[in-house]
């Protein structure tokens, strides 16, 4: 539902309406692309399931689709008809340009004065005091015919929809209950979180992490006897925020064993002790069983640290700083493609270890590399685990004279790839990652292995001297040093999710606090090791490009080729 603003004239109707489309337009591609099985969804009834699916797909519970029509003629049906398009998942609303679009909650429909706050001392925001209270009735008039209980007409904008009695109870059933209730990990006086570690990773990288998150939630707890205060004494936005104030909890689930165990452990984890969401992470490998746990029980999960996420299939709960390696496969494809012909002739050699990273940098790349109009790519497997015999190392650079070589490795197998592939003829060019080697991959090399380049998705190398809001807040609480960019996007992901908590009054829903991060990543104060980072609604990759590097061995820096490169992703 839409409110109206006075002399909203023509031309604002159809402009209302064109973003109306647009909006829905992409949500339902988004809807599509990434709604989790809603049979997945735990502790929902049938009947608030029929419901839930109308709300989020605009599916019947015939199975037919649900059509709306505005009043402008403008025709709905399905995905694009679903009411979370315009009020998202929560329920809590959104704006487009100049329409805004109010909750439809239990509480914001009912009782809208509990929504705002309306009490002594508080001033609810402008425009929220003619809200008008809603019954059944009333709400089943307005999604059929449009108008309010005051029977003032809504935005344009704003489809109705002809319902029949049984799938609109069943509807207005699903709204009454709509974020009614505190997600699970949330009482009244504590929210609890999770951080997922992965025990193959190297104890000081996990400790980076941890430490960083423990620090941030023990300052996060140490203010809040003076936000107690301020909730008695501040205006009314804060006022609401501070008073639903609570004590932090980090829990650390550790998960050891093959991964089709992960899941098992999660859930286990999960039953003991639920957490409202999990708060960064970080894994040796990919994230499919802990995104398809999230999936499964609804836990957000925002910026763990992965350097092959699950870049295919439904994915809706779990927020990635990028696409790790699939993007730097990405971006080289693209770099190559505008190179010379006689890089673009080939061939081109990809080596990578037989594990979970290197086959999904080299699947990507090989993907990529076909649709860029670069020929001859060969593949150079080498175990996933050891020491891997010289013959295959030198069949990399060997044989067929390659014009480029890529090497999706880190930084020991580089250094012994570069030890025993000495006396081969190198290649002109050779490709790293820093998603896997960092910036002292080009270094691991030796000085004698041609151009290298560096596919660089974070943000570009600093000065001496500089120092980042991150680095100064880990020294003032005296965090110990480790690995840079785990640590600034650890403190990262730790801030945006204090800053999204703070900004959910005390409406503690897991797909709020997913909307509040898409809203927030763009702006967000804190530092992270990726640059430019947004999210539209639905996005789950924040950072959605990288720069190629060339390395400068007389000076041991990089210099930028070309600027930021953000490849098509299908």
């Amino acid at each position: 539902m839409t409110g109206r603003p006075p002399g909203f004239n023509a031309f604002r109707n159809a402009r209302g309406i064109a973003a109306a489309l647009l909006l829905a337009a992409f949500f339902a591609a988004v809807a599509g692309a990434l709604s989790p099985a809603l049979a997945d969804t735990p502790d929902v009834s049938p009947e608030s399931n029929l419901g839930m699916r109308m709300y989020r797909e605009g599916i019947l519970p015939s199975g037919e689709k649900m059509r709306g029509e505005t009043s402008g003629r403008v025709l709905f049906s399905g995905a694009m008809a679903a009411c979370a398009n315009c009020h998202r998942r929560s329920g809590m609303g959104s704006a487009e340009g100049g329409t805004g679009v109010r909750p439809v909650t239990g509480a914001a429909l009912y009782r809208p004065e509990e929504v705002w706050g309306v009490g002594p001392g508080r001033k609810a925001p402008r425009g929220s005091q003619n809200w008008p209270v809603y019954t059944d009735e009333t709400l089943a008039r307005a999604i059929r015919d449009g108008v309010d209980p005051t029977s003032r007409r809504f935005d344009p904008a704003m489809p109705r929809y002809d319902l029949a009695d049984a799938d609109l109870a069943l509807l207005v059933a699903y709204l009454k209950a709509l974020s009614a209730t505190f997600a699970p990990g949330v009482t009244n006086e504590v929210i609890r979180f999770a951080t997922v570690v992965d025990t193959r990773v190297a104890l000081d990288r996990r400790n980076a992490v941890l430490d960083v998150l423990r620090a941030y939630i023990h300052g996060k707890n140490a203010g809040r006897r003076r936000e107690e205060e301020r909730a008695r004494t501040a205006p009314w936005t804060d006022a609401r925020r501070f008073a639903a104030s609570r004590a932090w909890e980090l829990d650390i689930w550790e998960l050891s064993g093959p991964e089709e165990t992960w899941e098992a452990q999660l859930e286990e984890y999960n039953r003991r002790r639920p957490v409202f969401a999990m708060i960064g992470g970080i894994s040796g490998g990919g994230w499919g069983p802990v995104q398809r746990f999230c999936e499964r029980y609804g836990v957000p999960c925002l910026f763990p640290v992965v350097d092959a996420p699950v870049v295919s299939g439904p994915g809706y709960y779990t927020i990635y700083f990028s696409r790790g390696v699939a993007l730097e496969a990405d971006v080289l494809a693209r770099h190559l493609s505008g190179e010379p012909d006689d890089i673009r002739r080939g061939p081109v050699v990809q080596v990578y270890r037989d594990d979970e990273t290197g086959r999904a940098a080299a699947a990507a790349f090989r993907e990529a590399l076909s649709r860029s109009g670069v020929s001859g790519l060969r593949d150079v497997r080498l175990p996933a685990d050891g020491d891997p015999p010289d013959r295959i190392l030198e069949e990399a650079v060997g044989g067929d004279h390659p014009a480029a070589v890529v090497l999706w490795l880190r930084v020991p197998d580089l250094r012994r790839f570069a030890d025993r592939t000495g006396g081969a003829s190198w290649p002109g060019r050779t490709y790293l990652s820093s998603t896997l080697a960092g910036t002292a991959a080009p270094a691991a090399l030796g000085a004698s292995k041609g151009t290298v380049y560096l596919a660089h998705p974070f943000a570009l190398p600093k000065g001496k001297g500089e120092r980042d809001r991150a680095r100064l807040w880990l020294s003032a609480r005296k965090v110990p040093p480790g690995e840079e960019r785990l640590q600034n996007n650890a403190f990262f992901a730790a801030a945006i999710t204090v800053d999204a908590v703070d900004q959910l009054l005390d409406f503690f829903s897991r797909d709020y606090l997913l909307e509040k991060v898409e809203h927030m990543a763009e702006n967000a104060v804190p530092p992270s090791s990726y640059p430019r980072l947004s999210l539209g609604p639905g996005q789950r990759f924040a950072s959605k490009g990288s720069y190629i590097l060339r390395y400068a061995p007389e000076t041991g820096g990089f210099i930028p080729v070309g600027g930021w490169i953000v490849p098509e992703w299908r």
